[in-house]
């Protein structure tokens, strides 16, 4: 019964559809899915592979799996790339499967400033799960027994052509992207409008704290994530180190659905060359959510070419993460 009721509790505390609208606590893990403006910045062509798994402690929880892939085309200052999300989860409504293919175009402002403009077209599937829904007014307050019968969802499906754009603007140490996901549906089939459009923004600024240009440098990286959409609204403040080939996070986030749930992210991360490692951990500050021991977080990046951008004569590196 305690566990029925963390869960009935967790439904709350985070809102109805808000697992569906997803965000990476390690942001660095999914930049494409915040702004599609990142497929023309940096300095590799690379594939990536990220995982999430919230709330393991309810039967599996909810998991978030991710794969993108980014190619440089650096005769015309653009890049395309393609990305494929879809998530699965125990106690989730929906079943979504979601898929864009991204083009960005770059260019320089000024010898140190420069903007990515995106763009993105994309499929969005969702299915309704079929089976035993339990809703927290069936709940006796007193006994914390079921009352009356659970309701058996009925089928039903969602499928759509979204599009969606975003700006990056960025030195070699300071960035702002921004991007609007879904910005414009083309309903395919179903009633109901189940994609709203999100809101995505991360800023950082890299302060170097050590080594020299070639060697060893070190970096704290304050950053700041935002996103809204009409579900709920995250904002996570944090703090980063990049040296020594490693990357070391902290963080805490703030979302509100219905309820107020905050966490503190910790992450960190081998840089082994071409390959890129990352885990990271999201720890609930909530009692009750405590007990769905939290999130996690793992990604992979395979950078297989390097295309180095040149301006007035100086090499121009992408800002960090």
């Amino acid at each position: 019964m305690r566990k029925l009721l963390s869960i009935l509790l967790l439904a709350c505390l985070v809102g109805e559809s808000n697992a569906q609208e997803y965000n990476f606590a390690s942001y660095y893990l999914d930049k494409l899915g915040i702004s599609p403006a990142f497929v023309s910045v940096g300095d590799y062509n690379e594939v990536g592979f990220a995982l999430r798994s919230q709330w393991p402690g309810i039967d599996g929880g909810y998991k978030v799996y991710m794969a993108e892939y980014q190619q440089k085309l650096p005769a015309v200052s653009s890049g395309i790339g393609a990305r494929i999300c879809g998530d699965a989860g125990y106690h989730s409504a929906f079943a979504a499967t979601c898929a864009d293919v991204l083009y960005g175009y770059e260019f320089a402002i000024t010898s140190s400033l420069k903007c990515s403009l995106g763009m993105s077209a994309g499929y969005v599937g969702r299915t309704l799960r079929q089976g035993d829904m339990v809703y927290y007014s069936m709940i006796d307050p007193a006994t914390g027994n079921i009352s009356g019968i659970a309701e058996t969802a009925p089928a039903d499906s969602y499928h759509c052509m979204t599009f969606g754009s975003g700006v990056a603007v960025y030195t070699k140490e300071t960035m702002v992207a921004i991007g609007l996901h879904r910005l414009a549906n083309m309903v395919l089939t179903g009633t109901s409008n189940y994609s709203p459009m999100v809101l995505s923004v991360v800023a950082n600024h890299k302060i170097k704290i050590g080594g020299t240009e070639h060697r060893r440098e070190q970096f704290v990286v304050p950053t700041l994530c935002y996103s809204h959409s009409r579900y709920a609204d995250m904002i996570m403040p944090g703090v980063y180190y990049s040296g020594y080939k490693m990357l070391l996070s902290l963080a805490f986030r703030m979302e509100k659905a219905d309820k107020m749930a905050t966490s503190l992210v910790t992450g960190v991360g081998f840089d082994f060359g071409r390959v890129e490692l990352s885990v990271g951990y999201e720890m609930e500050t909530s009692a009750v959510l405590r007990q769905t021991c939290g999130s996690y977080e793992a990604g992979m990046k395979y950078k297989f070419e390097k295309n180095e951008k040149k301006s007035g004569g100086k090499t121009i590196l992408c800002p960090a993460f």
